[in-house]
């Protein structure tokens, strides 16, 4: 009987970071519902949190952070990992950053919590993990598929003619690929976020086993339509640090916004809330280049902004797992346009739940579509979110914890 389990993340969980951290503060809380959960961190990015929320620690029985002891002591790769992935240069760089010495550490926490079941959050944590626990079960929420998402991710800095990024990507798609069909095996159970990644780790791995843990959202905060007030609001909400969100905020203003402020009958205005724009925009030329474009920054609480918009985009055009984002839009009862891969993972009937489009064209006709039609904005927003309320919000998910987990 599983009593005890150790959940291993990348990141602090979070139920108001992004989507990274929100899936992995899902994931924990309904472990919490189950059994009794120690949170080890093992942060192989740089992490901004030096601890999890107080509402993360309500959840566990304990946390502990295991960082990096020494970033300039790198093994040279196994010679199995090598053998896996046929090159050097296609080993991940998250396998490349797993030293002995770091790998030590984490044996050492994990042991001495003395659990049950470890369980992984995101598949490139396995080397820190799988070669510590010995004969341990261990389960895998995968979330994405990592070759599936790098390989997007490559084609995205091909069209942006980031020419070696978009090789370094492609390189990492192949050993991820690689690496996925013979390590998958090695967890008893794998949790994926769709149907879709399911089929995917399927075509690595027949025998794996899978289940489908859906994402979620932890609160209900639907708001009335915005007043009419002669113009018309739009919103993107993700981090500019994250390069398919960067992407999503450049493409959107230099492809679709131009046609939208130009066709459509009222002032149109777009809204970008997340971190990380001054570092990747040039806040001088900002004015200039993003006319009618609003950067807020990273901020505590999102609700104001939906109260405030008319529409929500999520212009992806690269992106893996599914979009945390679009349900927290949902849950604020606000219509949303999105691309396909935007919407992806998600069980959603386009124009029912929300409008899909991939071309430019379709994109601004279906925006200005639903800013010159507020009924049709209404029955959009109100149909999003008794979805989201059915079969996302969180507190439903919490009463289909023994068949996830049982």
């Amino acid at each position: 009987m599983i009593q005890r389990v150790v959940f291993v993340t990348p990141v602090f969980p979070s139920f108001t970071g992004n989507g990274l951290a929100m899936r992995s503060a899902a994931v924990l809380k309904l472990l919490s519902r189950w059994a009794k959960v120690d949170l080890l961190v093992i942060p192989i990015y740089n992490a901004r949190s030096t601890e999890p929320d107080s509402e993360v620690v309500k959840l566990c029985q304990s946390w502990k952070t295991v960082p990096n002891p020494d970033w300039n002591n790198f093994d040279l790769p196994s010679l199995d990992v090598v053998k896996i992935v046929g090159d050097e240069k296609n080993i991940p760089r998250e396998w490349r950053w797993c030293s002995s010495l770091w790998r030590q550490k984490i044996k050492k926490a994990i042991h001495s919590l003395n659990p049950d079941l470890v369980f992984v959050f995101r598949f490139y944590l396995a080397p820190y993990v799988l070669p510590n626990i010995g004969a341990l079960p261990c389960w895998l929420d995968l979330d994405e598929l990592e070759s599936s998402s790098r390989a997007r991710l490559a084609r995205v800095y091909s069209l942006c003619e980031k020419k070696e990024l978009a090789r370094e990507m492609e390189l990492e798609a192949q050993g991820y690929a690689k690496l996925e069909s013979q390590y998958l095996g090695r967890f008893n159970r794998i949790f994926a976020s769709s149907k879709r990644e399911v089929e995917g780790i399927y075509s690595r791995f027949k025998k794996a086993s899978v289940r489908v843990l859906p994402n979620s959202y932890p609160k209900s905060l639907p708001h009335p339509q915005r007043t009419a007030t002669g113009s018309a609001r739009l919103l993107f909400v993700g981090s500019l640090g994250y390069f398919p969100n960067e992407d999503a905020v450049k493409y959107f203003n230099r492809e679709i916004f131009p046609l939208i402020k130009e066709r459509c009958s009222v002032p149109v205005e777009l809204v970008v809330v997340g971190g990380g724009w001054k570092q990747v925009l040039d806040p001088r030329g900002v004015e200039m280049l993003y006319e009618g474009v609003k950067f807020v920054g990273e901020v505590e609480e999102t609700t104001p902004f939906y109260a405030e918009t008319d529409i929500v985009v999520v212009p992806l055009r690269s992106a893996g797992g599914t979009r945390i984002k679009i349900l927290e839009a949902f849950s604020h009862s606000r219509a949303v346009v999105s691309t396909s891969i935007g919407a992806e993972g998600l069980d959603l009937l386009d124009g029912v739940h929300l409008e899909i489009a991939d071309r430019v064209e379709d994109f601004t006709d279906k925006v200005i579509a639903l800013i010159e039609n507020a009924d049709r904005r209404t029955s959009l927003a109100k149909k999003g979110h008794e979805l989201f309320k059915t079969q996302y919000l969180m507190k439903n998910l919490e009463l289909h914890v023994p068949q996830y987990f049982g």
